[in-house]
């Protein structure tokens, strides 16, 4: 077996954490998987992993090498895509991490035509609403909504979502519309927080060129796209959602915008990708698709 291959298999036992499902992504006995790694780490002079009956994690000096392997694989496939010009011609898996109402309201609805024009790209979607370590979890690029974290990785814009205050009929019902943002110390908040955190509820809106914030009562937390949707369709408070996905709900009259004059601050879409010379031709295709699909929602 080439050293190639097995950085191959000793990232992916690294990314499962197992060399079991390691084998089995790759439909090879276990055996197969532990000789290469156990070769790779007579080669190095050097253990990568600690081995016990339960599991297996990295030693610092796997976790030194894991990065290396990655980019040197990832530079090699590369350069053996650059060449391909017929979309048949480009294939391989594609990793993508994606807020979930990001995936089921812009991409997946589009996603027969990508598909259909590369056949041969094998897409695996990840929309957990959990932030992911793409370099650590062999993800090849994500998407992002909102401020983004410094980070190693590139970032390419896609493009930014207007945000709407919405609550729905039922909440109406009860609480009625707030006309002022005096009014919502009267009103609850929904919140959206990746971390959750102990802080408290901040209604926020645009003034002048600035971002400002009203402090809210608030009931309820989540970190999911979705659940904050459902949560702001059952009623549970104000929502600050982007428009895309909520635009066709508002004119179904299941969702009611409020303080359209203190919209948030519009909210950037960036794809991000880990730092190479040059992206694999799949990843470039997805990207460039994706663009394209963005400006025909935009100017829609």
């Amino acid at each position: 077996m080439d050293k190639l291959e097995a950085m191959q298999r000793f990232v992916l036992v690294a990314q499962f954490g197992s060399f079991t499902k390691a084998a089995d992504a790759l439909g090879l006995p276990k055996s197969s998987i532990s000789s290469a790694v156990q070769g790779l780490e007579k080669s190095l002079g050097t253990r990568l992993f600690h081995r016990s009956t339960r599991s297996i994690t990295l030693t610092q000096d796997g976790e030194t090498y894991l990065p290396q392997c990655q980019t040197l694989l990832a530079e090699l496939d590369a350069v053996g895509s650059q060449f391909q010009r017929n979309p048949d011609d480009v294939r391989g898996v594609l990793r993508v991490d994606m807020p979930s109402r990001f995936a089921t309201t812009v991409v997946i609805p589009h996603l027969a035509d990508f598909i259909e024009n590369y056949p041969n790209i094998r897409l695996k979607i990840s929309s957990a609403d959990y932030r992911v370590d793409p370099i650590k979890e062999g993800i090849d690029c994500v998407i992002r909504v909102g401020e983004l974290d410094d980070s190693s990785l590139i970032a390419r814009p896609l493009t930014q979502y207007r945000s709407f205050n919405c609550v729905s009929p039922n909440y109406v019902e009860k609480f009625g519309i707030p006309q002022t943002l005096a009014e919502l110390a009267n009103h609850k908040l929904i919140e959206y927080s990746h971390t959750l955190g102990n802080l408290d509820a901040q209604f926020e809106y645009m003034e002048d060129g600035k971002v400002k914030q009203e402090s809210m009562p608030s009931n309820l937390a989540v970190n999911g796209t979705d659940a904050y949707l459902d949560a702001c369709l059952s009623g549970l408070g104000i929502a600050q959602i982007p428009t895309i996905g909520v635009e066709n709900l508002i004119e179904e009259g299941l969702l009611i915008m409020v303080l359209p004059q203190y919209e948030a601050e519009p909210m950037p879409v960036s794809l991000l990708y880990p730092s190479r010379r040059q992206p694999p031709k799949r990843l470039i295709v997805f990207m460039d698709w994706l663009q394209s699909i963005m400006i025909k929602n935009h100017k829609g």
